[in-house]
């Protein structure tokens, strides 16, 4: 049996520069940060968190004797909910902040993607819609 996964609590995006991806996520996208350590941070984005790590920062050992890290070196792809109706002002706050973007465009159901970078190159995105409908539903608007 399967156990429902409630949504996602954390990303994790390895990082370059951990002061200058802190202030991009707190400053310019507006999260705020939870905790600050030496080799990685988190920052809340609504009900979940994004970890920003520092290469080799994050580290499993196996029972084997092996290291699994997150050493980076990938693009990851990730985007945020907005409401529809705040597109042209999260346009205009990319655009004040000097970050790269692209778009916006819009799908049929009239719904704004803006796609922009954060400082090592990993591709975000605002999506913009009215709601996602409750956990499980399958259907039109998810």
């Amino acid at each position: 049996m399967t156990v429902p996964i409630v949504q996602i609590s954390e990303v994790a995006v390895v990082v370059s520069d951990l002061d200058r991806s802190v202030r991009f996520y707190t400053e310019v996208l507006g999260m705020a940060l939870w905790e600050r350590e030496r080799d990685h941070a988190t920052v809340r984005c609504g009900n979940g968190f994004i970890g920003l790590w520092l290469p080799g920062a994050w580290a499993l050992k196996t029972p084997g004797g092996q290291t699994l890290a997150l050493d980076g070196g990938c693009r990851q792809h990730f985007n945020f909910w907005i409401n529809n109706s705040d597109g042209e002002a999260a346009l205009a706050n990319l655009k004040k902040q000097g970050v790269t973007f692209y778009g916006p465009r819009y799908n049929k159901k009239g719904e704004l993607h803006i796609d922009f970078e954060d400082p090592d190159g990993h591709l975000l995105e605002y999506w913009g819609r009215d709601s996602f409908g409750a956990p499980g539903e399958k259907g039109d608007d998810v």
